[in-house]
């Protein structure tokens, strides 16, 4: 989580602001397909409102999608307005992103996108439901990519006995 830098007389700098730190957009990718579920943020007329759901990176076309119904609160809010938020977390790693959302009804998209998970949720498959593909771009994220549990209990406890502060993994931010 340190950067060296140089400063103003041209001496190195080293500095502990988390932010600093480079995250490859290559990394985000990986570390959300690790991850099933995130939390969806939409704005409705109510304000902000969230639900987990399952998600389908596809880094190649660089948007994440997601099956729901077409009449559910998560597509109507997307059609009013697509500013959406993703948090993903995992065994050390969070990732909270921003994106654009649509919702494009194309039965093919939704035939290529089915798996074993959407058949839990719609059983007669996806002719049999209205479901639609909500297709975030995501345009920024916030990282954290971190050590995973027992690893991070470790760094914090050596940095406790040492006085410093624990390496709990690299934060950032990456434009995707």
């Amino acid at each position: 989580m340190t950067q060296t830098t140089s400063g103003v007389d041209g001496q190195s700098v080293t500095s502990q602001n988390p932010e600093m730190d480079p995250i490859e957009p290559g990394r985000v990718w990986e570390m959300i397909e690790g991850i099933d579920i995130a939390m969806l943020v939409t704005c409705s007329d109510q304000g902000m409102r969230g639900r987990p759901m399952s998600t389908i990176p596809q880094q190649d076309k660089g948007v994440i999608y997601i099956l729901t119904e077409s009449d559910s609160a998560a597509a109507k809010d997307i059609r009013v307005n697509g500013s959406v938020f993703l948090s993903y977390q995992g065994r050390g790693d969070h990732v909270a992103m921003h994106g654009q959302a649509v919702v494009d009804p194309d039965k093919a998209l939704v035939k290529e996108l089915w798996n074993p998970g959407a058949e839990v949720f719609w059983p007669k498959g996806p002719e049999a439901h209205d479901v639609v593909a909500l297709v975030v771009d995501p345009d920024r994220a916030d990282v954290w990519d971190g050590h995973g549990l027992l690893r991070g209990i470790a760094n914090i406890v050596r940095g406790a006995v040492k006085g410093r502060s624990p390496d709990l993994g690299t934060r950032g931010q990456v434009d995707l």
